[in-house]
């Protein structure tokens, strides 16, 4: 098998109509799967093999999905690269991996100068033997793909190493052709179906859960080269889009967009939410302001998807749970000791499925810590149901220990969310000298009118005293990473900068 099969196989599904959308134009399955083929030829010419890696450094486009599609025809793995990356963690990741050649937009050349001497570089929108477009357009097609095993690696994603180094998360043939037909068949993504892709094709969510599924069900996929929700709007309006996957911040950002009520989404049918935990406040807030439910999917890069609702048999979901075990998956909630606990104890998820991924890239340490007898320690806090929903508390080193009391960010955001003002806001726990812990949130507000003892009241009609806030700070902003994830250790440590400088209350009175 070969991952790169899934285009042949779909061929029929798109005899009158686009494959893909990119800018406005319609590009056809013919055309990619031509260039595929030629692309194909020119990597093996130049002796791209089984085994080898090739680094992808591009913005969406269709020449990135050209490109992922030949060098897997040719059994070689990809490396998928996020675009925004510095010079440095690009370097990084390419130092680690050490690919055979890199496949870059030209805009990420200099990106990669420290390393020019090791790997060759095609390069999109570059000048003479290395042009992307001249290679395609003189090369002899290959029309064979290397058959490979399903447990041979496919691609390796970096995680973003908000905790340390981005480790390589390698994922088999086998797991993504997995991941793609589950995830078509369970949503019902059909020949119908017009689907948004909205985050970059670098992350595995945007890629295998949302793309590739859709090649493999045979809707036409409109590619967005970056998020904005202008953007959004005109792509669901013109298109008709009924099917978009995204992450919390992105439908925030959307219900928040001053010139949403020009736009028509009736069209819409399936929203999915992924790579954070939804608040069913935003849930509800997305209905009344785009008209259509936002259902939430769980996994992680190392094992996904995981948990989502059947869209047949659920109306709605459970409010703040992202669904049940999706199919050939599950999931188990275990304590310190990896054992399992009760439905309705908080512990540690641990997750499964034919898509988990093989290990860390040249990490065996990593590997032996996280892959524990075909399970995988996902390092979030959860409880399941009796009915099977998983219902996610928090990260384990996000957890604030208050008094002895635990106090789950997660149940206090989620109170946040349901003030019509708070557009969007994230928990921390900072050191306290009395009692441990103690709570901050950063609220990022809809109107300046919202004042902390408003939000104070509004959350101690709902809350217990020791989860309250005992500080809110408004902020224009809140940081995230690559995939859209707040970044709460940059809060964490723009809050203890804060407070090493600020003079204490002696010293203020002297």
């Amino acid at each position: 098998m070969n991952v790169s099969d899934l285009l042949g196989d779909v061929a029929s599904y798109y005899a009158g109509k686009p494959l893909l959308y990119v800018r406005g134009e319609p590009i056809s399955h013919a055309r990619i799967d031509a260039d595929v083929r030629k692309l194909t030829g020119w990597l093996r010419s130049r002796g791209i093999a089984r085994g080898d890696r090739v680094l992808l450094v591009m913005n969406n486009s269709a020449e990135w999905l050209v490109s992922l599609f030949a060098i897997l025809r040719v059994g070689a793995i990809v490396v998928p690269v996020n675009p925004g990356l510095k010079s440095a963690e690009m370097c990084t990741i390419a130092t680690h991996c050490e690919p055979s050649m890199a496949i870059v937009d030209d805009e990420f050349v200099e990106y990669l100068e420290p390393l020019a001497d090791r790997f060759p570089m095609l390069v999109r929108a570059g000048s003479g033997p290395c042009d992307w477009t001249a290679v395609v357009v003189g090369a002899e097609a290959d029309r064979e793909a290397t058959q490979v095993n399903a447990s041979d690696a496919s691609m390796i994603f970096y995680t973003s190493g908000t905790t340390g180094a981005p480790k390589g998360v390698i994922i088999s043939h086998g797991a993504v052709n997995y991941i793609a037909t589950m995830t078509s068949t369970h949503m019902r993504i059909g020949r119908a179906d017009t689907s948004l892709v909205m985050g970059s094709l670098a992350f595995i969510y945007p890629l295998a859960i949302n793309c590739l599924a859709s090649f493999r069900g045979g809707a036409t996929v409109v590619l967005q080269e970056r998020f904005h929700p202008k953007f959004v709007c005109e792509a669901v309006e013109m298109r008709r889009v009924t099917v978009t996957m995204g992450v919390p911040t992105m439908f925030v950002m959307l219900m928040n967009f001053g010139e949403l009520e020009q736009y028509d989404f009736s069209s819409m049918r399936l929203a999915i939410s992924g790579g954070a935990s939804l608040p069913d406040a935003l849930c509800r807030r997305a209905k009344d302001t785009l008209g259509f439910e936002i259902f939430d999917l769980w996994g992680m890069t190392e094992c996904t998807p995981v948990t989502s609702y059947d869209p047949a048999r659920d109306d709605r979901g459970v409010p703040d749970s992202c669904g049940r075990a999706l199919p050939g998956c599950d999931f188990r909630i275990v304590d310190d000791n990896l054992r399992p606990v009760a439905n309705g104890v908080v512990g540690e998820v641990m997750l499964t499925g034919p898509m988990i991924m093989s290990g860390y890239y040249k990490n065996p340490k990593a590997t032996a810590e996280t892959m524990i007898d075909g399970w995988i320690r996902s390092g979030d806090l959860g409880i399941r149901d009796d009915a099977g929903h998983l219902f996610l508390v928090g990260r384990r080193k996000d957890l604030i220990i208050r008094g002895g009391a635990n106090v789950y960010p997660v149940e206090i955001e989620e109170v946040l969310y349901t003030h019509p003002d708070v557009a969007e806001c994230a928990v921390i726990g900072l050191p306290d000298a009395v009692f441990g812990e103690r709570v901050k949130a950063f609220v990022v507000r809809r109107t300046d009118r919202l004042i902390e003892q408003e939000l104070l009241s509004h959350c101690s009609r709902t809350l217990a005293e020791y989860k309250l806030p005992s500080e809110i700070e408004f902020v224009a902003e809140l940081p995230k990473g690559p995939t859209g994830k707040i970044l709460r250790r940059e809060l964490r440590d723009l809050s203890t900068v804060r407070a090493e400088r600020s003079p204490s209350k002696d010293q203020g009175l002297q």
